[in-house]
This record gives C-alpha cells, sequence and structure tokens, in this order.
C-alpha cells in the first residue's frame, strides 16, 4: 500500500492532469481574442469643416463668372484708353493746324478741316466705347470708399466728357458761324477746350498706367 502511494505521487506531476501555474497563465495569454473592431488611434481633434451647400457653390460660381467678365471688359477698356489718348491727340494736332490755316495767316486753304473733323468723329466713337466698357463691367465686390488713383481716373475721364459734348456743341456752332466775326471766338472756345479736353484723357489715362 505503501509503494502504490509513493508511485501515485511520484507519477501525478508528469501526467498533465494537474496544470502548472505558467502553463495556465500562457493558456491565457494565448488563448482566442473577442471579436470586434480595433480601438481607432487615429482620432481628430479638430472638427471637420462643413461641406459648402448648393446654394453656395453656385454663388461662389457667379462670383468667379462675373470677376472673369470685368477683367476681360476691363483690358479692353484699357485697350480702348491707348486708342482714345492717340485719337484725342490726333484730333488737337489736326485742330491747331486748321486754326493756323483759317486764322494765323495761312490762306483759309481748308487742307485739314476735313481731316480734323473725320479724325474728331473717330475720336467720340472711340471715346464713348472706352467709357461704356468700364461704366458696364459689373462690380461683384464693392470697394472701399476712399480716394485713391481711381478716384482720380473717374474725375479726370468725367472731365473729359464734359469736355468731349463741349467740343461736339462748340464745332457745331463754329461751323455754323463761317462768314462771321463771332466765327473766330467760337473757333478759339473750341480750340481751349480741345486741349482742356485732351489734358484730363492725359491725365486719367497716366494715373492707372503708371
Amino acid at each position: 500500500m505503501i509503494v502504490f502511494l509513493l508511485l501515485a505521487a511520484f507519477i501525478a506531476p508528469t501526467a498533465g492532469e494537474v496544470p502548472r501555474p505558467q502553463l495556465v497563465l500562457a493558456q491565457r495569454q494565448s488563448g482566442p481574442k473577442p471579436e470586434g473592431k480595433p480601438p481607432r488611434d487615429d482620432f481628430d481633434l479638430l472638427p471637420k469643416a462643413a461641406t459648402p451647400s448648393a446654394a453656395a457653390l453656385a454663388r461662389q460660381r457667379e462670383l468667379e463668372r462675373q470677376l472673369a467678365k470685368r477683367r476681360t471688359m476691363l483690358f479692353y477698356h484699357q485697350i480702348g484708353g491707348f486708342l482714345t489718348l492717340g485719337s484725342l491727340t490726333a484730333t488737337a494736332v489736326l485742330g491747331q493746324l486748321d486754326y493756323r490755316d483759317k486764322y494765323g495767316g495761312g490762306g483759309d486753304v481748308g487742307t485739314y478741316r476735313a481731316w480734323h473733323r473725320w479724325v474728331a468723329v473717330a475720336t467720340t466713337a472711340i471715346f464713348a466705347g472706352t467709357a461704356s466698357l468700364a461704366v458696364f463691367a459689373p462690380v461683384p465686390i464693392e470697394k472701399p470708399r476712399g480716394f485713391d488713383t481711381a478716384t482720380v481716373h473717374k474725375i479726370a475721364m468725367t472731365v473729359a466728357a464734359a469736355g468731349m459734348a463741349t467740343q461736339i456743341v462748340l464745332g457745331i456752332v463754329t461751323a455754323s458761324k463761317e462768314g462771321q466775326y463771332a466765327q473766330r471766338d467760337f473757333a478759339l472756345a473750341h480750340q481751349i477746350v480741345g486741349y482742356t479736353t485732351l489734358a484730363a484723357s492725359l491725365t486719367g489715362f497716366t494715373v492707372l498706367t503708371f
């Protein structure tokens, strides 16, 4: 009996019926993990930006369209400014030559009269077209009020526009006074207003170009 008990005590630890503590711990660590999504570690600390609405996107597209249209119109306005200044200078020079021919001892031959008239008509058309490009250009973003080069340009070109209108009236009146002493006075006024218009146009052109 004693021999049987000793034999049982010797065999029991190696039979695997009573697991060792280390084996139990290893089984627990290597056992199946619970199913489910792994924890996320890529969370954002800042809130996500709101997606713009369809109305906001439509307003943005319309704003971009209006800005592109304005840039195009002002580009052609600038080209028209060059043409206006050149044609206005030619009109003033031809007017001065015609004035000297008629009232400065040139014999009143009338060499420059037709040239002056038709160049003046072309200048008026160019000036009106150039001004229209600026007036009808869309303004999608209102500028803050203040005195700047754009304001000087507007003032100068307003003076030039008034001068152009006055020149048309004075030109017609001067031509209708043919053979009268008053014609020379109207011609002189026409000449003075012409130079004033040229100076105002040159000022308005210069402040935006340079």
